[in-house]
C-alpha cells in the first residue's frame, strides 16, 4: 500500500517537488496533490499568464470591473516571484500557502522579501512606498486615511531603531511581531486569513 500511494503520488509531481513544497508551505502531499490538479485543470502547460490569472481573478471576483484588473494585475506581480510573466505552480502555492496558512514569522519573512525589490537584505521608503501602494489597492485598505507616504513615514519613524532610513531584515521582523497594527498594514494576509 505504501508503494502505491507513492507511485500515485509520483504521477502529477516529483519526489523533489513534494518534498520541496512540504517544506516550503507545511502543507501534507495530498493537499498540495489537490491543488495541483486543480492548477493543471485551470492551466494545463503549467504555467499561468498574466492575461489567464487576470481573467481567474475576475471570474472569482464575479466582476468585470475595471478596479478588479487593476487589482489582479498588482496580486500577479506579487506572485510572479521571478518576474517572467506567468506563475508556475511552485510560486502559486507557496505565496498561497505563506499569505494563507503559514506562521505569524513565515509570513513576515516573506513581507520583507516583497518589500526589498532590490534583494538588499534592507528595505527602504521607496520600496515600502511603491508595494504599500499596491497593497492598499488589493486589499482597499480603509484603516488609514493617509497616503502610502505618509503611513511609510510612520512605520519607518516607528521600526527604523537605528534611523539610517533602511530598516534591517530584524527590524522589520522584530518591529512587525512587537507592533499589531504596523503588522496589519504590512502583512495583510494574516488580517484576512486568522
Amino acid at each position: 500500500m505504501g508503494n502505491q500511494q507513492h507511485h500515485q503520488l509520483e504521477e502529477d509531481l516529483s519526489l523533489n517537488d513534494y518534498r520541496y513544497l512540504m517544506k516550503q508551505t507545511h502543507l501534507t502531499p495530498y493537499v498540495i496533490q489537490g491543488w495541483y490538479r486543480e492548477f493543471i485543470t485551470v492551466c494545463p502547460n503549467g504555467q499561468l499568464s498574466k492575461h489567464q490569472f487576470i481573467k481567474f481573478y475576475k471570474d472569482l471576483e464575479n466582476s468585470t470591473t475595471k478596479n478588479v484588473e487593476s487589482i489582479a494585475e498588482n496580486v500577479f506581480q506579487v506572485f510572479d516571484h521571478n518576474g517572467n510573466q506567468s506563475i508556475d505552480f511552485k510560486e502559486f502555492l507557496i505565496s498561497y500557502a505563506l499569505t494563507s496558512v503559514g506562521e505569524p514569522l513565515d509570513k513576515l519573512q516573506y513581507t520583507f522579501s516583497l518589500f526589498d525589490t532590490d534583494n538588499s537584505q534592507t528595505i527602504e521608503p521607496t520600496e515600502m512606498i511603491e508595494l504599500l501602494r499596491k497593497l492598499f489597492t488589493i486589499t482597499r485598505n480603509k484603516m488609514y486615511q493617509s497616503s502610502p507616504e505618509c503611513v511609510a513615514y510612520d512605520i519607518f519613524r516607528t521600526l527604523d531603531l537605528d534611523q539610517n532610513q533602511s530598516l534591517s531584515k530584524d527590524e522589520f521582523i522584530n518591529g512587525c511581531l512587537q507592533n499589531s497594527a504596523i503588522r496589519l498594514v504590512l502583512s495583510p494576509f494574516e488580517s484576512s486569513y486568522q
